[in-house]
């Protein structure tokens, strides 16, 4: 991105300087009306119930197991405790709130260009979709991000070639906290490990043995619960093959990325272009049906569909032979965008300052390519847990109007969705 030459500045003023604009644009949100409904809301009114039954049971050792959700105690058992000690809702989606300023600020930390570069990371971040409505909320998807960037951080920054020993130790803690949080942490920990051994070479075996060794400690769990979900999820959620889930989020995924596809085009045109007719070909043959449920039933009685989110909901809202024409293309325009988007990115002579930038597109692609080998709901929101290296992507190698373009995209997206979301009196 191209910017007026200033004086740079240090990881904390930087990180401090993007907390301040993400508080600044949250305060603005809630000038305007924006503000958390009063009851239960999203997933909410399923886990309230779960951490209130943790809580009644704290300090027994088996709420760290015996408990029924698709979370992971690390989320689950802090909020219980915060619960016991008399932190409510409110109180539990504030501290939500003070997690998503806590990414803000590491996003500014790695950018030390200059004060305007450090708000703009955050405020990229908070404004990814659904990021601003899960941080009001008390949602798991905002801790998920900030676990996410750590490790990114970790592994991906400091001396080049020389990982020492605390990074490579505090990487494993971290990934194991991560891991009992959500299943899904091993996507940062695969991106992570992959830029680390591309940045620092034969070094990285550090970071390689901590994430095996976090991987390990998570078995126990699995064992316990039969799966990766507690067992009254186990028969919706699980390992299994679904290309489809694949096809979707690359269809969910272009609102993310489809800026990638013009900076892609000025470099290697004809390789987004088979990129694209080879997504559109595989979407046509295994695209997922809009119709489906995930095998759950709500406290109505009524099946929730498995695929929800803005896609969904835009394709739904087309004829069904519309649908059948929109889907793919869409599909198309989310591969390209992300084949776009590595092409932005350095190919050799990975320096200290890009292994970040790296590690986001790494996190984005593995994260669409782990639901290949799932089965279950699948959410547009989920591709928040992996779009968080976007913001540094976008400032470190995109031009100042794709910055623009994407980020008034993005704050469309999520005033849209605010409006549905957050409002006090629903």
């Amino acid at each position: 991105m191209t910017l007026p030459a200033s004086k740079s500045i240090s990881g904390w003023q930087g990180a401090l300087i993007a907390a301040v604009s993400v508080l600044g644009l949250w305060m603005l949100f809630s000038w305007l009306g924006f503000a958390a409904p009063r009851g239960s809301t999203f997933d909410e009114q399923f886990m309230m119930p779960v951490v209130e039954q943790l809580a009644d049971r704290w300090p027994a050792l088996s709420v760290f197991w015996d408990f029924e959700d698709t979370k992971g105690p690390a989320f689950l058992v802090p909020a219980a405790i915060l619960f016991d000690a008399g932190i409510g809702l409110n109180g539990l989606r504030f501290i939500n709130l003070l997690v998503a300023v806590c990414s803000a600020g590491l996003m500014g930390m790695l950018v030390k260009k200059n004060w305007h570069t450090a708000a703009l990371a955050g405020v990229l971040l908070a404004v990814l979709p659904y990021h601003t409505v899960l941080s009001h909320l008390f949602m798991s998807e905002p801790s998920f991000v900030l676990g996410s960037i750590i490790l990114g951080l970790l592994a991906t920054t400091g001396p080049k070639g020389e990982p020492g020993v605390l990074r490579p130790l505090a990487f494993g803690l971290g990934l194991t906290i991560l891991l009992h949080h959500r299943a899904h942490a091993v996507v940062p920990a695969a991106a992570a490990v992959l830029v680390a051994f591309q940045r620092d070479g034969s070094p990285a075996w550090r970071y390689g043995l901590a994430a095996f060794v976090a991987c390990t400690l998570r078995l126990p769990l699995y064992f316990e619960w039969g799966g990766l979900v507690s067992p009254e999820y186990a028969s919706r959620y699980g390992l299994g093959f679904s290309p489809e889930a694949v096809v979707y989020l690359l269809g969910a995924l272009a609102p993310l990325v489809w800026f990638g596809i013009p900076l892609g085009w000025s470099k290697q045109p004809r390789l987004l272009v088979w990129v694209g007719l080879l997504a559109i070909v595989i979407a046509v043959v295994a695209g997922p049906d809009l119709s489906s449920t995930d095998g759950g039933v709500r406290l109505d009685g009524t099946s929730p569909l498995r695929f929800q989110g803005l896609f969904a909901a835009a394709l739904l809202k087309l004829p069904i032979g519309t649908q059948a024409l929109a889907l793919p293309l869409v599909v198309g325009v989310g591969a390209m965008g992300l084949t776009g988007l590595y092409l932005q990115l350095p190919k050799v002579g990975l320096d200290e300052q890009d292994g970040f930038s790296k590690y986001g597109w790494y996190l984005l692609a593995f994260g669409c390519l782990l639901y290949v080998a799932t089965r279950g709901a699948v959410y547009d929101r989920y591709l928040l847990c992996f779009g968080c290296g976007l913001p540094i992507l976008l400032v470190r190698h995109a031009p100042g109007w794709a910055v623009a373009v994407q980020g008034c995209f993005w704050m469309l997206l999520t005033l849209w969705s605010a409006s549905n979301w957050l409002l006090p009196n629903s």
